[in-house]
C-alpha cells in the first residue's frame, strides 16, 4: 500500500520482535539509500494480532489480499499482476523462500496447484464487499483488537497468558480479555479461600459481606470497573458496588 503494509506470519518460535526489527531496519535502510536520506522511515511501532488457525486466518488473508482492490489500485481479475503483493507470487513457480501457499490453499481444502489457485481467485471475489458499511467491519476486525478468532480461544488464550505472567498489569482497551482473566482468577482464589461456590453468588444478597469484600480486593489490587464486578458477583447496579466499596 501506499503508506503501510500487512503481513500474515507464522513464529514457530517467540521471535516476532526481532524479526520485525530486523525486517523494518533493513528496508529503512534501503529506502534511505535508495533516496538519499537520513532518518527513521515508520512512523510508529507495527501493530501485531494473534490469530487462531481455520477460517480466522483464512479472513485475515484475504483481507489483506484485497486492500489494493478496496483502495482502487487494481480488480480482483488484475490483482494477480499487482507485484506488490504475495498473491502475485502464488501464481508463480518459483516463489520467495517462507511464502507457503499450501496452508494457505488448505484453509479452503484447495490443491496446491494453479487450479487450487483460480479458485482461490473466485472465492476473493465473492468476498469482495462494495458495501462501505461491511468494509468498516473488515477494517474493525483485522485492524484493531490483539486476537482475531473465537471467543472461546480469545479467553483460553487470555487466562493461558495470565496464568505464565501473573504479575503483569496488562493495559488498555484492546487487551480487556486478559484484564478480565486476571480478575476472574483472583475471584476464584478468594471464592475457593471462603468456601463459596456459583450458586452462593447466585443465591446470597447483592450486598452479602463477603461479595464486599471481594470487591474491595478487586478494587485495591486492579483496574476492574464496576460494571464487571457488579456482573460477576451478582451485586445488581454497578452503583452498589460504589456504595458498598466506599463505606
Amino acid at each position: 500500500m501506499s503508506n503501510h503494509y500487512h503481513l500474515a506470519v507464522e513464529t514457530p518460535e517467540p521471535n516476532l520482535v526481532a524479526g520485525m526489527k530486523w525486517l523494518q531496519g533493513t528496508f529503512a535502510t534501503r529506502v534511505n539509500r535508495f533516496h538519499g536520506e537520513r532518518g527513521h522511515v515508520f512512523q510508529g511501532r507495527y501493530k501485531s494480532l494473534v490469530v487462531e488457525p481455520d477460517r480466522s486466518l483464512l479472513g485475515l488473508i484475504d483481507y489483506i489480499h484485497l486492500n489494493p482492490v478496496r483502495a482502487g489500485i487494481c480488480d480482483v481479475e488484475n490483482l494477480k499482476e499487482h507485484r506488490f503483493s504475495s498473491y502475485f507470487h502464488y501464481f508463480r513457480k518459483v516463489r520467495p523462500h517462507g511464502l507457503d501457499r499450501g496452508a494457505l490453499l488448505s484453509l479452503l481444502s484447495l490443491p496446491d496447484n494453479l487450479r487450487g489457485m483460480r479458485k482461490y481467485q473466485q472465492h476473493l471475489a465473492l468476498c469482495e464487499e462494495g458495501d462501505p458499511g461491511k468494509r468498516d467491519d473488515l477494517y474493525r476486525n483485522y485492524c484493531r483488537g490483539w486476537f482475531i478468532g473465537s471467543k472461546k480461544a480469545k479467553k483460553e488464550l487470555a487466562e493461558e497468558l495470565v496464568n505464565q505472567e501473573p504479575n503483569v498489569d496488562w493495559e488498555g482497551v484492546d487487551l480487556k480479555a486478559l484484564n478480565e482473566a486476571k480478575w476472574e482468577k483472583l475471584v476464584l482464589a478468594e471464592m475457593k479461600r471462603l468456601k463459596k461456590s456459583e450458586t452462593d453468588l447466585a443465591q446470597d444478597l447483592k450486598g452479602a459481606a463477603w461479595k464486599i469484600k471481594i470487591a474491595k480486593l478487586l478494587r485495591k489490587r486492579t483496574p476492574a470497573n464496576n460494571v464487571w464486578i457488579a456482573h460477576r458477583l451478582h451485586m445488581g447496579h454497578p452503583n452498589r458496588v460504589s456504595s458498598a466499596v466506599n463505606k
